[in-house]
């Protein structure tokens, strides 16, 4: 019980300093959380209303009788949550290396500061963009609420586990920075943010099927939206997906994080 409580304390101290150093000093951190979402909305829904031969084609073109602001959105901000817990927790060793001097601290509570800090942006911006799109008429009632919140929660304990993988590889070779920005903006535009699985032809489904940030999203939208169902994609997978990262992730954690922390 004293260890739970002293790991607690540490966590919301660590949590707070994120917080400071990410939007205590500047102003446009904060903002960028929300101006980035919304802007990549703005230029895909451009680039279709251009195809459609006007903006608001693109902004009331439907995909499988989902509006499409509210389909890119739902795409996008889960998307977000994976690639910035990911991305956050890559990088905490690094930006934290100074604090594991102090025996209160560990490297595991440093990991699960960014990631409870990027759960809490994805809360604030999955309520502020879903209330814009409301107030601008873009109206659903979801379909499975607890089952929307479970695999948002599946996919956000996929990238703890991915980014634990990630964070002891970079240390170890430092090199795998620049190809997993790579594989990173590989996976934005093959993971179903903008188009549906539905869409590709089934010779070529089976290629993108493989990659579980898909899953995860089409597994959303479903519990998310009536009448959009996907056979394709399988529960069965992520859990898995899921499981697998964790235990990687963990066990390289235990593995080489004493060797990471003291080799520079």
């Amino acid at each position: 019980m004293r260890a739970l409580t002293q790991l607690y304390r540490v966590v919301i101290a660590l949590l707070v300093r994120e917080l400071k150093t990410r939007f205590g000093k500047y102003r446009l951190g904060f903002i960028w959380a929300f101006l980035e979402p919304m802007l990549l909305m703005s230029v895909f829904i451009g680039i279709r209303g251009i195809m459609a031969g006007s903006i608001r084609g693109g902004i009331e073109r439907f995909i499988y009788h989902i509006e499409y602001p509210l389909f890119l959105a739902s795409g996008l901000l889960p998307f977000f949550l994976f690639r910035h817990s990911v991305t956050q927790l890559m990088n905490t060793i690094t930006a934290n290396r100074g604090l594991f001097a102090y025996q209160p601290v560990k490297p595991i509570d440093a990991f699960l500061a960014r990631w409870f800090l990027e759960g809490l942006i994805f809360i604030v911006l999955w309520i502020f963009i879903f209330g814009a799109l409301y107030k601008l008429n873009f109206t659903f009632e979801i379909k499975n609420p607890l089952g929307l919140i479970a695999m948002y929660f599946l996919f956000y304990l996929f990238s703890f586990g991915i980014g634990l993988i990630f964070s002891i590889a970079v240390e170890l070779f430092d090199e795998l920075r620049n190809i997993i920005s790579i594989i990173m903006l590989l996976l934005f535009f093959l993971s179903g943010i903008f188009f549906s699985i539905l869409q590709i032809p089934e010779r070529y489904r089976i290629f993108l099927l493989w990659n579980p940030v898909l899953h995860f999203i089409e597994l959303c939208r479903e519990n998310m939206f009536y009448l959009y169902e996907i056979e394709d994609c399988s529960y069965l997978y992520v859990i898995i997906a899921t499981l697998v990262s964790l235990f990687l992730g963990l066990s390289l954690y235990k593995l080489k994080i004493h060797e990471v922390i003291s080799e520079r």
